[in-house]
């Protein structure tokens, strides 16, 4: 199955925050006036701590960058009847069409939890690294390639045992 591309041209870039909290609100909102993540000086894995609140909670953050060669775009759903749209190249008909159109874009994000910063083995955390090793995992190989380390290895094997 091919990715599907996804056009984020026009698209703003965005500062993101993933909290352990549910915000049942759809649509804008100043988070920026009131949401400010500040640097604490503690550093957990080689990334700074950010500390904040919601709600009167504490939380602890980290600023996770996205694996080389991914990007993030936050999605709209959008819906429309398709039979305004009988000439369309779906087809017409009954029913409803559905398109996710990018709305923003960010290449990192701010990833926070309540009372402590994410640890390595926090589940998103282990994605953006299994993303990462991912692209490693199913590159192509080259044959060529693979027959030179496999006589590299027989012969750094020969001459272990012969030494």
């Amino acid at each position: 199955m091919a990715a599907r591309q996804l056009n984020t041209s026009g698209a703003p870039a965005a500062e993101v925050h993933l909290v352990p909290a549910l915000i049942e609100h759809d649509g804008p909102a100043a988070v920026e006036s009131y949401f400010r993540p500040k640097e604490t000086g503690a550093v957990v894995d080689a990334l700074p701590v950010l500390a904040c609140s919601l709600r009167g909670r504490s939380l602890a953050g980290v600023r996770l960058p996205l694996p080389d060669g991914y990007a993030g775009a936050v999605l709209e759903c959008r819906q429309q009847d398709t039979a305004q749209e009988a000439g369309s190249s779906q087809g017409g008909g009954e029913g409803t069409l559905t398109s996710w159109h990018a709305t923003a874009t960010f290449s990192h994000l701010h990833y926070h939890n309540h009372d402590s910063a994410p640890l390595r083995g926090d589940g998103l955390r282990r994605c953006l690294e299994w993303a990462a090793l991912s692209t490693k995992v199913h590159r192509a190989i080259d044959p060529a390639a693979v027959v030179a380390a496999a006589a590299a290895a027989t012969a750094a094997a020969a001459a272990q045992q012969a030494g």
